[in-house]
């Protein structure tokens, strides 16, 4: 248990720090450390409760800067989404939850982007649905954070808009995933320890957010999620095939 837990508080002080440091990664790299040391059936429901902490203090920071019209309508999305995504996580097997999440971190990672805006009406509800019902299966949900960066908000407003929406996110998936009967009381010391590193991460990575070129951290996040994402794939497959 002392190396699942120096582990994942590793992980989310540099996944805090990331996430104000540039809006968004820090999800990614939290998912790579915990699934390093737990079983993904624990690591992505534990997503939230690790998240919680570095979410309420980015909301806090960056206050001023909140869109509520975007957030309203994610919120009202991932409603919907986390009901749904909820029922299906606890179908699947591990190495299912593996292969999908694997197949996912490199879809969004090495997909092309996009650039033309869809035709829908309110797209944040849409996003909604979508982002969270990928992320209460996975973890990760890959729709919101693109979403936000292509959107005309400044820097600021998209770091707090994007924290105000994950931090409701999460806390719909903190009761769905309850309801479907996970035991978050036997990780209570992994989540105390994510949680003071979290908010350490967030306050770090708000004053030192200008010292590492945006560069250089995309080299080194693109790096680490393929090598996930590959591991996570053909663990899965291997998996099945011993079955």
């Amino acid at each position: 248990m002392i190396l699942e837990i120096v582990v994942i508080t590793l992980g989310s002080f540099i996944a805090s720090m990331v996430n104000s440091m540039f809006a968004t990664g820090g999800v990614y790299l939290l998912i790579i450390a915990s699934s390093s040391v737990l079983p993904l059936t624990a690591a992505v429901p534990l997503q939230s409760a690790f998240t919680f902490s570095s979410l309420m203090t980015r909301v806090a920071l960056f206050w001023a800067h909140l869109n509520w019209p975007i957030i309203i309508a994610f919120v009202a999305g991932a409603a919907i989404g986390v009901g749904v995504g909820a029922q299906v996580f606890v179908s699947l097997d591990e190495a299912e939850i593996s292969i999908l999440l694997g197949s996912i971190l490199l879809t969004v990672t090495w997909f092309p982007r996009i650039k033309r805006r869809l035709p829908i009406k309110h797209p944040f509800f849409a996003v909604g649905v979508v982002h969270s019902f990928l992320g209460t299966l996975f973890g990760v949900g890959a729709f919101l954070q693109p979403a936000l960066i292509r959107s005309t908000l400044l820097k600021a407003s998209v770091t707090g808009t994007l924290a105000a929406c994950l931090l409701c996110l999460d806390t719909f998936k903190l009761v769905g995933y309850v309801l479907i009967g996970f035991d978050y009381i036997q990780y209570v010391y992994h989540i105390i320890f994510a949680t003071l590193a979290g908010f350490l991460g967030a306050w770090l990575g708000k004053r030192f957010s200008g010292y590492v070129s945006e560069t250089l951290f995309r080299k080194v996040f693109l790096t680490l999620v393929t090598i996930v994402g590959v591991k996570m794939l053909l663990q899965g497959i291997y998996t099945l095939w011993l079955i």
